[in-house]
C-alpha cells in the first residue's frame, strides 16, 4: 500500500529525485529474510530515512501504531535506517524477524526521502540535519505463523445492538461486500470489527451469508 507523506519545513520543498519501493505489501517468517527493492528513478540523489513500526489495531481505521523503541519484544527488525541513492541506483532494505509470531502481526515499513543540507559547526558523528520530507511509501509488513501452524476462520457475536466479527483463527480474514455500503474488511486476531444493527450481510470467500443477532 503506497502512503503519501508530506511534510512542511522552513523554506522551499525541493524534488530530490525520484523513489520506487517494491513490493508495496510482503509477508515476513521466521528464519526467513526477507528485501524490499529501493529505487531512484529521478536525476537527482536520494536521502532516505527507514523506520518501522508496529500496527496495534490492525485492521481498523485509523490505525494505532508505535516504533520499535516502544515495544518491549519487537517481532521483527529493518536495516539499514539510512541510504543514500544516486540517480538510477538501487538497494535492498531488509527485514528480519525476531522471533515467530503465535498470531499474525502487523508492521508498516516507511521509507522517506529526506533534504539533508551539511551543518559546519555540528558534530563529527552528525554531519547533516534532515529539513523537510518528500512522498514516501508506507510497506505493509505481515509477520506470519509458520505456513503449518495457521488457522484460519471468523465468528461473530450478539451485543448491545451491533454486530461483532471475530477471528478465532490465528492469521487475518477478509470479507468483502461486508454491510450496506459493501465495504471489504480484514479480520484480525485479537481485533474485532463491530458493526451496529442487527443483521449483517458478507460475502465470504464468493459466498453470500446473513449474520442475524436477535
Amino acid at each position: 500500500m503506497l502512503v503519501g507523506l508530506v511534510l512542511l519545513a522552513c523554506g522551499p520543498v525541493q524534488a530530490e529525485g525520484e523513489l520506487m519501493v517494491m513490493p508495496a505489501t510482503t509477508k515476513v517468517f521466521n528464519n526467513h529474510e526477507q528485501k524490499i527493492t529501493v529505487k531512484n528513478m529521478g536525476d537527482a540523489p536520494l536521502y532516505l530515512s527507514i523506520s518501522l513500526q508496529k500496527v496495534m489495531n490492525p485492521g481498523l481505521v485509523p490505525e494505532t501504531k508505535v516504533g520499535l523503541g516502544e515495544l518491549q519484544h519487537p517481532g521483527m527488525l529493518a536495516s539499514p535506517e539510512r541510504l543514500t541513492l544516486g540517480p538510477g541506483q538501487s538497494r535492498k532494505v531488509s527485514l528480519k524477524s525476531l522471533f515467530e509470531p503465535v498470531d499474525e502481526q502487523l508492521y508498516r515499513l516507511y521509507i522517506v526521502p529526506v533534504r539533508s543540507l551539511k551543518v559546519d559547526d555540528a558534530p563529527k558523528d552528525k554531519i547533516t540535519a534532515p529539513m523537510s520530507v518528500a512522498i514516501g511509501y508506507g510497506v505493509l509488513v505481515r509477520h506470519m505463523p509458520a505456513p503449518d501452524k495457521q488457522r484460519s476462520g471468523w465468528s461473530h457475536r450478539c451485543d448491545a445492538g451491533a454486530i461483532t466479527l471475530v477471528n478465532t483463527g490465528n492469521v487475518r480474514y477478509v470479507l468483502s461486500d461486508v454491510g450496506k455500503v459493501g465495504e471489504t474488511v480484514a479480520v484480525f486476531p485479537g481485533t474485532p470489527h463491530q458493526f451496529p444493527g442487527k443483521r449483517l450481510s458478507v460475502l465470504d470467500q464468493g459466498q453470500a451469508r446473513t449474520v442475524d443477532c436477535p
